[in-house]
């Protein structure tokens, strides 16, 4: 883990008055529970949302077919190795205003579709060191109330976890999460009209309105 991975880790231990750690491999129960739980933590908040700072358009790398294994597809994908949560799109194009839709079948560690050509747009896996510092607060607050959790100091687990994301009624949705998804809303580019193609879950069903192609988003062949 990085240098701020472990930065990251210490502001959340000091939320519960713990002793902080050096490395994550270190022999104390904190060391080993941050070594458990960040990971964990970053794919779970990471791909809970479509975050403008973590979407990521790649073309997909071909791979040729294992030929014991049933092929459902002409055309067999390496599925990049930075991909977290679920796919927003498939298309045959990186920008959407030039893509058509592609149908895409997920087999495990592989993509299969019947066009050559395949673009990805989805949630990358981002280091902390890239993390906006409204996503920063958001993960330590989180990880403090797990950690609040594990050292059996109940109320404050509630608390943190109620300011991490809300009340029970705001069923995960609310507090520094719901601030962090309007900032990152606030910083996204520009909405764009698309057609024909499937722009992800924050889309507009009727009006089709998706991200702003932005060419730092791609890359080919996966990472």
């Amino acid at each position: 883990m990085s240098d701020a991975a472990i930065a990251i880790c210490n502001l959340s231990i000091d939320r519960i008055a713990g002793d902080a750690i050096e490395s994550f491999t270190e022999e104390t129960p904190l060391g080993a529970f941050c070594a458990r739980n960040f990971p964990d933590l970053q794919r779970d908040l990471l791909s809970k949302y479509r975050w403008t700072f973590a979407n990521q358009i790649a073309r997909l790398a071909e791979v040729a077919p294992d030929p014991a294994e049933a092929a459902p597809m002409a055309h067999r994908f390496a599925r990049p190795g930075d991909l977290t949560g679920a796919v927003h799109a498939w298309r045959d194009h990186a920008d959407p205003a030039q893509g058509r839709r592609v149908h895409v079948l997920d087999v495990g560690r592989h993509f299969w579709a019947d066009t050559r050509v395949v673009f990805a747009e989805y949630t990358r896996m981002v280091a902390p060191e890239h993390w906006p510092s409204w996503f920063k607060t958001l993960f330590q607050t989180a990880l403090a109330a797990r950690l609040a959790d594990f050292a059996q100091q109940r109320t404050l687990a509630n608390r943190l976890t109620s300011e991490a994301f809300g009340t029970p009624q705001d069923n995960g949705e609310g507090g520094l999460y719901q601030q962090a998804r309007n900032e990152d809303a606030r910083l996204a580019p520009p909405r764009q009209l698309t057609t024909g193609v499937d722009a992800g879950p924050l889309v507009g069903v009727r009006e089709r309105h998706g991200f702003a192609y932005d060419p730092s988003w791609v890359v080919i062949g996966g990472a």
